[in-house]
C-alpha cells in the first residue's frame, strides 16, 4: 500500500496544476451517494423536509436536478464509480457488484481478492478491478498522504469503491453477520466500528427494531387515507435468513451509517487535521423496501425519504460543530435509476410476460447443437449477458464472432427481447443507444451477446436456484445530485447534466488534477472565492 502511494504521489507530482493556498481549501470533503434518490420525490416531500437536510442542499448549494448517468442497467456500485472516475465502466471496469467469473461459472464479487484478509468477515477484497484513479485518490495525491481518507457504506462493493485505492479505511455491514467488516487492504481501520460488533452489534438490536410511519396519522403525498389510518410495520427477526439484507435496504442502516460517520468526525477528528484534506465518503439507500407487495412500497419509501432527510440534518449539522460549515465540501448524488418492484401489469391488461433464462438459453444451446452438433455452446447468463463457451467453440473450430452473431439474431425473435448486440456490434455503435449500451460494458469481462428487453417484460433468472426474478432498472426519472461548500454559489440548474462531469467539477474546485480516465470537462458554475 504505501509502495503504491509514493509510487503515484512521485509520478504525478511534477504534473499537478497549481493549487489554492491550505487556508483556502475545505479542510474536509464529504462525498455521499443516495442509492435511487429521485428528484419527484425531493419536490413533492418539500414542504415536509427539514430545513437543515435535503432542503438545505436544495437552498444553500448547488442543485442539479438531472444527472444522467447515459448507461443501462448498472447498481450503486457501477454508478458509484461513474462519478467518483468521471469515466463509464468501458473504461473504470466496474460494471456493477458482481460479475461473472468464466471459470467457476458463478458471479463473484467485483472486488474479490484473495491476497487481502477480511475484517469480521470471510470475504476477501481489494480495489483492483477499479482500473482508474478516483476523485478520492486524486485527493490523496495531493495531500502526499498527510490527510485521512475513509468511507462507510451499506455493502462492502460501494464501500470500496468510494475508499479508492490510497484511502486509510473502508467498512460496511457483513451480508451474513451483520457485523461492520472491512479487508486488511486498507492499512488504519479507525477502531469505532469495530468496537460496536463487540459492544452494540447489530444482532442483539434487530429484535428490537420495528419500523413504523414517522408521522404516525398524518398525511403523506398521494397516500389513501385508509393506508394513512392502516400505518405500516417492519420488523426484523434473528432467525429470518434474510435479516440482514432487509435491514440493509431499511431506514435503520442509513442511521447506522449517519451514526458511525458522526463518531468518525469526533473520535478522528476530521477536517481538523495539521495538514491536508480529510475526506470521508457515505452510502445511504432509498431503494424500495422488498417485503412490500407490488406497488404498496410508495408509504414506506415516502417514510424513507423523511427518516433520511433527518438523518442529513444531523450529520450537517455534526459538521458545522465540529469542523465548521466554512470548512467542509459536501457533495450528494444519486445513482441515477430507480429499481422499480415488479407489478402484474396483466390485472391492468397491459403488455407484459416472463422471459425463462432457464428455457431460452436451453433453446438457443439446441439450436446451435441441431446447426454444428451437440455440445454445450452456451455457457451462462448473467444479467442481460449471454456467455458462449469458448472451449466447445474451440474444440468444434467455430469461429466466436460468427456463432455470437447466429446466436444475436436468434434471440432476437424471441418473445420479451427487444434487442440483441454482439461486442462487435458495440465496437462501432451507429446510434446514440448503442453508444450508451458501449459505455456501460466492459469488454474483458462481458458476454459474448448483450440484450435489452422489452417494458413491462419480467425477466427471471431461473437457471440458478433459487430462481431471481430481475427488476426492472428505469432511468426515466429525473435523478439529483447536489455541491454544497463555501465557494460555491447557490444555484438550481434545470438542465440535465451528465455524471460524469462531476468529479471534474469538483476536482477544479479543489484545484488538484481530475480522475485520470475523467470523460468531461468541469461544469461552468459560479464560485464565490
Amino acid at each position: 500500500m504505501n509502495r503504491l502511494l509514493t509510487t503515484v504521489v512521485v509520478g504525478l507530482a511534477g504534473i499537478q496544476g497549481i493549487t489554492l493556498a491550505a487556508e483556502s481549501r475545505p479542510k474536509l470533503v464529504v462525498g455521499i451517494m443516495v442509492d435511487q434518490l429521485r428528484t419527484d420525490y425531493l419536490e413533492n416531500l418539500r414542504d415536509m423536509l427539514s430545513s437543515g437536510g435535503f432542503r438545505r442542499l436544495m437552498e444553500s448549494g448547488v442543485y442539479f436536478k438531472d444527472v444522467d448517468f447515459n448507461v443501462p442497467g448498472g447498481d450503486a456500485t457501477s454508478a458509484s464509480a461513474i462519478v467518483q472516475t468521471g469515466s463509464y465502466p468501458k473504461f473504470n471496469g466496474v460494471t456493477g457488484k458482481m460479475v461473472y467469473d468464466p471459470s467457476s461459472k458463478t458471479l463473484s464479487p467485483v472486488y474479490k481478492d484473495i491476497n487481502y484478509i477480511g475484517n469480521f468477515t470471510d470475504e476477501t477484497y481489494s480495489p483492483g478491478a477499479l482500473r482508474v484513479s478516483t476523485l478520492t485518490d486524486e485527493i490523496a495525491v495531493e495531500n502526499k498522504g498527510m490527510g485521512r481518507i475513509h468511507s462507510i457504506a451499506p455493502d462492502a462493493a460501494q464501500a470500496i469503491t468510494l475508499a479508492g485505492h490510497v484511502a486509510n479505511s473502508a467498512f460496511w455491514v457483513n451480508d451474513e453477520t451483520g457485523r461492520w467488516s472491512s479487508t486488511t487492504y486498507y492499512p488504519n481501520p479507525p477502531a469505532a466500528l469495530q468496537n460496536k460488533n463487540y459492544n452494540s452489534p447489530l444482532v442483539s438490536r434487530l429484535d428490537t427494531m420495528k419500523w413504523q410511519p414517522l408521522r404516525k396519522g398524518e398525511p403523506y403525498i398521494d397516500i389513501p387515507d385508509q393506508e394513512i389510518k392502516e400505518g405500516f410495520k417492519y420488523t426484523f427477526s434473528r432467525s429470518d435468513r434474510d435479516v440482514f439484507s432487509l435491514y440493509k435496504q431499511s431506514p435503520y442502516v442509513n442511521s447506522d451509517v449517519t451514526q458511525a460517520a458522526t463518531e468518525y468526525i469526533n473520535d478522528l477528528n476530521l477536517g481538523n487535521g495539521p495538514e491536508g484534506i480529510d475526506v470521508l465518503n457515505l452510502g445511504y439507500t432509498l431503494a424500495p423496501y422488498s417485503a412490500t407487495q407490488g406497488d404498496n412500497y410508495e408509504y414506506p419509501l415516502q417514510d424513507a425519504y423523511l427518516r433520511l432527510d433527518k438523518d442529513l440534518e444531523k450529520l450537517f449539522n455534526i459538521l458545522d460543530k465540529k469542523v465548521g460549515r466554512e470548512n467542509v465540501l459536501i457533495y450528494v448524488v444519486s445513482t441515477g435509476y430507480f429499481a422499480e418492484p415488479p407489478i402484474d401489469n396483466s390485472i391492468y391488461c397491459l403488455p407484459s410476460g416472463s422471459f425463462s433464462v432457464k428455457r431460452s438459453m436451453s433453446l438457443l444451446n439446441a439450436y446451435l447443437s441441431a446447426k454444428y452438433g451437440n455440445g454445450a455452446y452456451v455457457d451462462q447468463y448473467s444479467d442481460r449477458h449471454v456467455y458462449l463457451s469458448k472451449p466447445v467453440l474451440e474444440e468444434k473450430n467455430l469461429d466466436l464472432n460468427e456463432i455470437a452473431k447466429e446466436s444475436r439474431d436468434f434471440l432476437m425473435k424471441m418473445s420479451g427481447v427487444a434487442d440483441a448486440y454482439t461486442l462487435s456490434d458495440l465496437a462501432t455503435p451507429p446510434s446514440k443507444h448503442l453508444d450508451s449500451e458501449r459505455l456501460a460494458v466492459d469488454p474483458k469481462i462481458s458476454g459474448d451477446i448483450v440484450m435489452d428487453f422489452n417494458p413491462g417484460w419480467t425477466v427471471i433468472d431461473d437457471s440458478r436456484y433459487p430462481p431471481q426474478p430481475q427488476i426492472n432498472k428505469s432511468t426515466s426519472y429525473d435523478t439529483p445530485g447536489f455541491i454544497m461548500g463555501p465557494q460555491f454559489a447557490p444555484k438550481v440548474v434545470e438542465e440535465t447534466v451528465e455524471a460524469v462531469s462531476i468529479a471534474p467539477t469538483l476536482a477544479k474546485s479543489l484545484r488538484i488534477r481530475a480522475p485520470n480516465s475523467a470523460e468531461s470537462k468541469s461544469l461552468k458554475l459560479d464560485l464565490l472565492k
